[in-house]
């Protein structure tokens, strides 16, 4: 049996500079000011913030909604761009929020050095280097806040990789490894990954949120639906309800990402008439900690339904957890394990001996028969 051919790192470099320097040869028709790449490290290269395209489509957005097309059309500058977001979040906290968090990261950058590139491809459009970044937004902005806080004189640059076999799995995984996507983040990149499992990506001129809603024309495939379980762990029940997300227009999807609304929360407004979510969105966006019943009695209010509730006696501590045990299972659809049932009997029977095991699950059996003598009685 032949041997296998040994893979060397020296020819691997070799090959990614190869294919850079291909990509980016002077041409007649590549203007003699625009930014180049310069190579840095071996296969690690130095790349002008002003050569770096971010993708619009991915499921994380941190530039604003105002700012998106002015900054993706070319119309403004990375450095303008940054400007105007910085103003924005003197009037937003929930912009500030993130800008804050930018401004922290792009300090650190500077002082312990860009440890992990960004990656993506080189293509040539007419006659300019374009570096199409597939990870790595959030270091690409935080290097451009900290070059406008500093007032640069040079064109800035970050680290980045040459990716020749990008994939939006690999984009995904970037994504979440930062921090948990939000539910409309989750609910961006489900879209994206049934899109591209159809053949579907983004048009020239197409928007956002114009290109996900075209998912709700789609069936998920058995395919799709184990790679949306594998990547983000969703079921196809909690998939469609995302889906949801994209009923509202762009400018409440946004406040809805920046406020990190949970899907229990979006469904309690969308029972609502569309003409109170704006409000409702505003209302659970105005302070952090609110809740889905927050914003049911707020609705209610909205609508003059407000009654005023007499004073109850607390439950016993019984009757409470019986309702704590069927919120469980009302949201067993929801848990992660593929074994949703074996996960609760191994949470339940985890910690106790057989004995006890046995004397729950005779109480479980007791209380399955008197379940089914209270739905005989509802019907």
């Amino acid at each position: 049996m032949a041997k296998p051919e040994k893979r060397s790192f020296d020819n691997l470099i070799n090959v990614t500079s190869d294919a850079f320097n291909a990509s980016s040869a002077v041409t007649e028709d590549t203007l003699a000011d625009t930014p180049k790449m310069v190579n840095h490290r071996q296969s690690v290269y130095r790349v002008p913030l002003a050569m770096i395209r971010p993708d619009r489509f991915q499921a994380r957005f941190l530039l604003p909604l105002a700012l998106r097309e002015v900054f993706y059309s070319g119309e403004l500058s990375w450095a303008e761009t940054v400007r105007r977001w910085k103003d924005m979040a003197t009037t937003d906290y929930l912009i500030r929020q993130e800008v804050e968090e930018l401004e922290s990261l792009g300090q650190s950058l500077h002082d312990t050095g860009q440890i992990k590139p960004i990656t993506g491809q080189v293509n040539n459009e007419e006659g300019r280097d374009v570096f199409h970044m597939l990870t790595g937004e959030r270091r690409f902005w935080a290097t451009a806040f900290k070059a406008v806080n500093d007032g640069y004189e040079t064109e800035p640059y970050v680290l980045a990789l040459i990716d020749n076999q990008p994939s939006l799995e690999k984009q995904i995984a970037e994504n979440m490894a930062y921090k948990a996507l939000t539910p409309v983040g989750k609910a961006r990149a489900a879209a994206r990954l049934v899109l591209q499992a159809n053949g579907i990506h983004p048009g020239p001129d197409e928007d956002e949120t114009t290109f996900f809603r075209r998912v709700g024309e789609l069936r998920l495939s058995d395919e799709t639906r184990d790679t949306l379980q594998r990547l983000l762990q969703l079921e196809r029940t909690y998939y469609g309800r995302l889906m949801k997300f994209f009923e509202l227009d762009e400018a409440l999807l946004e406040v809805c990402d920046r406020s990190e609304m949970p899907e229990r929360v979006l469904r309690e407004i969308t029972q609502y008439d569309r003409k109170l979510w704006p409000a409702a969105v505003a209302f659970y966006a105005e302070h952090a900690g609110r809740t889905y019943q927050d914003v049911h009695a707020f609705l209610e209010r909205q609508l003059g339904h407000e009654k005023t509730r007499a004073a109850r006696l607390p439950a016993d501590p019984a009757t409470k957890s019986a309702k704590a045990l069927r919120r469980v299972l009302r949201g067993v659809e929801e848990l992660p394990q593929d074994d949703k049932f074996g996960a609760l009997a191994d949470a339940l029977v985890g910690d106790v001996d057989k004995a006890e095991a046995r004397v729950l699950v005779q109480r479980m059996e007791q209380l399955t028969g008197v379940l089914k003598q209270r739905l005989e009685a509802l019907k």
